[in-house]
């Protein structure tokens, strides 16, 4: 199989897929922090990779070294892995998958990533995403979700967070995978966090817990995610921190939490589609930002 590397032969009977991708639309390192809580809890075997030769820019995404007891090194190369949970506990087979977003040959990539999963005898495609958005990080992160099997949209409606799909622009390679699968007879759902567009950097463990409450409750998992509620109130606390320092942020906190309190019992959210409209967004970040440095000085 081109471009993929096998550690030992997949199971065939895995049918359903959960794939994160980091980059575009991975904000708070969600997607891909709920990916890996997933192959920790259900203890997934990485039975594949994709060779990143072709895909990535090394300049871009580096590789990473490290030393080893010896002194000697050791280099890690941007890594694209595919985990097999086999069927058991009542719950079906899964092919868990995550990666950077690569930066060329993305139908080459694309053809690779769903051959793999067509051998492993995947049906159905879960997509785990999450978007910068104007959301405070006083309240719970929403959740949307889309899909184009009917089952999935039923369940989706049921819990209030089936969004249609209007966006147009500029795409991730997820969007790419899912359009390629739906033309191999794949069905897909995507579920998208919305994380506060002012928390930029690191790691968000209320949107990580957010997306692992709908993957586990759409596929009937048992994970163990006791250890959120602690990860969760001390993020909360720095952030409050962060924000308590300045007073134009302080008030662009307040402006978000009363526009989410005020939709909530609409149940309307910011951005209607699961991704990201770039350009309108970093103009409000620009504009964000440029109040910040003007304020900078004011408490």
């Amino acid at each position: 199989m081109d471009h993929v590397e096998f550690d030992r032969e997949p199971p065939t009977n895995l049918t359903t897929m959960v794939m994160a991708f980091g980059g575009w639309i991975d904000a708070g390192q969600a997607a891909t922090g709920a990916l890996r809580h997933l192959v920790s809890e259900l203890s997934a075997t990485r039975v594949a990779r994709i060779d990143p030769e072709q895909f990535f820019v090394f300049t871009q995404e580096r590789p990473d070294v490290r030393l080893r007891p010896d002194e000697s090194r050791e280099i890690h190369w941007p890594r694209s892995e595919f985990f097999a949970c086999p069927p058991g506990s009542g719950r079906e087979g899964l092919l868990l998958f995550s990666g950077p977003e690569p930066h060329q040959r993305w139908r080459a990539y694309t053809k690779a990533f769903l051959d793999m999963a067509e051998r492993c005898g995947v049906k159905r495609i879960v997509s785990l995403g999450a978007l910068l958005a104007g959301a405070p990080h006083t309240r719970p992160i929403r959740v949307t979700g889309r899909s184009n099997d009917p089952t999935w949209r039923s369940v989706l409606e049921a819990w209030g967070i089936y969004r249609r799909p209007t966006y147009e622009g500029p795409t991730g390679i997820s969007t790419i995978v899912l359009d390629a699968a739906e033309q191999r007879g794949i069905l897909n759902l995507g579920l998208m966090g919305q994380a506060p567009h002012y928390l930029q950097a690191g790691e968000n463990p209320a949107a990580i817990h957010a997306l692992l409450t709908y993957v586990a409750r759409l596929l009937h998992l048992t994970l163990d995610m006791s250890h959120f509620a602690d990860a969760i109130q001390e993020f909360r606390k720095q952030c409050d921190r962060a924000v308590a320092g300045n007073r134009s942020t302080r008030e662009h906190v307040q402006q978000l939490e009363q526009q989410y309190d005020a939709t909530a019992s609409e149940e309307k959210q910011t951005l209607p589609d699961g991704e990201l409209d770039s350009d309108k967004l970093m103009q409000e970040l620009e504009e964000f930002l440029r109040k910040q440095r003007e304020g900078g000085t004011q408490s």
